[in-house]
């Protein structure tokens, strides 16, 4: 019984290379939002939003509401 060099070769280089694959991390999915833990300190500041500004107790409260913090203090009205 005599085995064909072709069918042989082919089942050869696909048994090695079935163990070549690329190796790289898969992109990470996005999850859900984490949500932010702020402590209850006061320490008043002014923050904007969409042209919006308020005043929050402090940056971590303005921060969870996604707004940006422009003062260490709070929001005058004439800011």
């Amino acid at each position: 019984m005599k085995i064909s060099a072709l069918p042989a070769i082919g089942f050869v280089t696909i048994f090695l290379t079935t163990g070549c694959m690329e190796n790289m991390p898969r992109p990470e999915r996005p999850g859900p939002e984490r949500p932010i833990a702020c402590t209850q300190e006061y320490a008043p500041v002014c923050a904007v939003k969409r042209g919006k500004r308020k005043t929050f107790s402090n940056a971590c409260m303005a921060r969870a509401e996604r707004y940006t913090v422009i003062s260490g203090q709070a929001c005058n009205s004439t800011q």
